[in-house]
């Protein structure tokens, strides 16, 4: 089952040029918060999953948008995605 990754997401960020990703070494990035830490708005945290969608050909579930009201992390995203993820090549 494919997974989503902490170093995917680092990847897609890169691609969107967000510049505050590179203040974010290692693991430290899963802790990042995508409005404060981040500077990232809705729209932008959903060109995020998109890209990452299309990278990894999966389909991220719509309820990872509940996750990210409790608590706006990319570690929440990544556990959001990755807990109902839908492997768009298995079906």
């Amino acid at each position: 089952m494919k997974q989503i990754e902490l170093e995917d997401v680092r990847t897609a960020l890169y691609e969107m040029d967000v510049p505050e990703v590179h203040n974010f070494t290692g693991d430290a990035l899963q802790s990042a918060d995508f409005w404060f830490d981040l500077g990232m708005d809705e729209r932008e945290i959903s060109y995020l999953i998109s890209n990452l969608e299309i990278a990894k050909k999966v389909k991220v579930p719509i309820n990872v948008w509940d996750s990210l009201k409790e608590k706006n992390t990319v570690n929440v995203l990544i556990h959001g995605a990755n807990i109902h993820l839908i492997d768009l090549e298995e079906n």
